[in-house]
């Protein structure tokens, strides 16, 4: 990109497009003038020739022949017995043309009558004086158009400019720090304006760029603080187990129990660190074996995966007609045996969960209810965080993620998971788009 001055480029071609004017116009005056002034010399040859013509034969030839001289027209007369001859005879008086002689004359040969000639010659070095001082003042007066020209184009290019200037200002203040500034155009149907215009949008999205890497660098921070909190407690639990085996060497049924703990915290440790290799896997990505999916299918799935469901509560399931959806089916079955766990792990002994399969010609929807505590309103988005537990010390144990994996399976395949607000109970919905045919 080029980055000489723009307001010196301006100038310079007002300024050569000026001066390419003014030598035009100037050319014109001159040649205009030159050809005005030769015109009229010429129509006093030829005004004097007919004098002399006429006047001839009269008394006052002579004393013309004075006057033209006083005019600046020499006369020469030939007739028959000059020795230098004269013009061939001719039937009737007539004007010769004009001419241009290399001695700066303009001359005139006319027939006084049949006898006698006369050649009339008039110097064109007045009208040469006089366009030499023509071409003198048009120089001075270009030199002057020029000066002026130069003062005017850098006052306007300045004035031009200055939206320019304020886009430099703006910018070098966001650049030190105030990412507030916009240049706000005051019309947007302009050049300036609709540059103004994608200034402040691409400013805004690089603002909103850099806001959410702020917000993805603290979130990846404290995933990672609350990864390496959660991974803490089980590798430690590992650590004392297997130290008190090799430390205290217990005999049975002691080592047993040792042994049945460490397998189960190994067993936790492994689904913690699976979850985080699947939320890692899950952020950004498109849905894997993506194809169409029977949502009443994968539900009757998750619900025969579901061991808990089928120990300790009753399930009533309501299928109307849902649209298929596109996805992964194996994804789909994990959400949703995920919600029925919780469901179960919520409800009391003998409690009741009711999973409905409803869904419109541009989405389809499954909901599960539970009649247990519920969730408080203000912890109905914050479940779905990581690492969040909101009974931590009772229940199924877990590490929280559940939900944050639910939620991201779903955004994943272009739906949400949310948690409704009911009355009682805890009721959480599965939104997909519909498959397009």
């Amino acid at each position: 990109m080029s980055t000489g001055s723009l307001r010196r480029r301006v100038t310079a071609a007002v300024l050569g497009l000026l001066l390419i004017v003014i030598l035009a116009f100037g050319t014109v005056v001159t040649l205009t003038y030159r050809k005005s002034r030769e015109d009229d010399l010429h129509h006093r040859l030829a005004a004097g020739g007919a004098a002399l013509r006429n006047s001839w034969d009269q008394a006052g030839a002579k004393q013309l022949v004075g006057a033209l001289h006083l005019e600046g027209i020499d006369v020469v007369v030939r007739q028959p017995d000059d020795s230098s001859g004269g013009l061939p005879p001719d039937d009737k008086p007539r004007a010769q043309s004009a001419e241009k002689q290399a001695s700066s004359l303009l001359t005139l040969h006319i027939r006084v009558n049949d006898e006698v000639s006369a050649t009339l010659t008039a110097s064109k070095a007045g009208i040469d004086q006089d366009v030499r001082r023509l071409i003198e003042l048009e120089a001075l007066a270009a030199a002057a158009i020029l000066l002026l020209g130069v003062v005017a184009v850098w006052q306007v290019t300045r004035a031009a400019l200055r939206p320019l200037d304020h886009v430099a200002m703006v910018a070098e203040g966001i650049a030190a720090g105030d990412v507030d500034r916009r240049l706000r155009p005051s019309r947007a149907d302009t050049e300036l304006g609709r540059m103004a215009t994608a200034f402040d949008r691409m400013v805004d999205a690089l603002q909103e760029a850099l806001d959410r890497s702020r917000t993805s660098e603290a979130a990846t921070r404290q995933f990672l603080a609350d990864a390496s909190h959660e991974l803490r407690t089980p590798i430690a639990r590992l650590q004392a187990t297997a130290e008190t085996l090799l430390r205290e060497q217990p005999a049975r049924p002691d080592r047993d129990a040792l042994e049945a703990r460490l397998a189960g915290d190994a067993a936790r440790l492994g689904r913690l660190v699976a979850d985080l290799l699947d939320l890692a896997r899950l952020d950004g990505a498109p849905a894997g074996n993506a194809a169409d999916v029977d949502l009443r299918l994968v539900t009757r799935t998750a619900l025969d995966e579901s061991a808990t469901v089928a120990d300790r509560v009753q399930v009533d399931m309501t299928s109307a007609t849902t649209p298929s959806v596109r996805g992964d089916a194996h994804a789909l079955t994990r959400v949703l045996r995920n919600l029925l766990d919780n469901a179960a792990t919520a409800a009391p002994p003998g409690g009741r969960i009711r999973v409905t399969l409803e869904g419109t010609a541009n989405e389809a929807l499954v909901r599960v209810v539970d009649d247990g505590p519920g969730v408080p309103p203000a912890e109905r988005e914050r479940i779905f965080e990581r690492f969040v537990r909101l009974d931590p010390s009772g229940g199924r144990p877990g590490a929280g993620l559940g939900l944050a994996i639910a939620r991201a399976i779903a955004r994943q395949h272009g739906g949400d998971l949310r948690c409704d607000s009911v009355e009682r109970g805890a009721s959480f919905t599965l939104v997909l788009p519909a498959a397009r045919s």
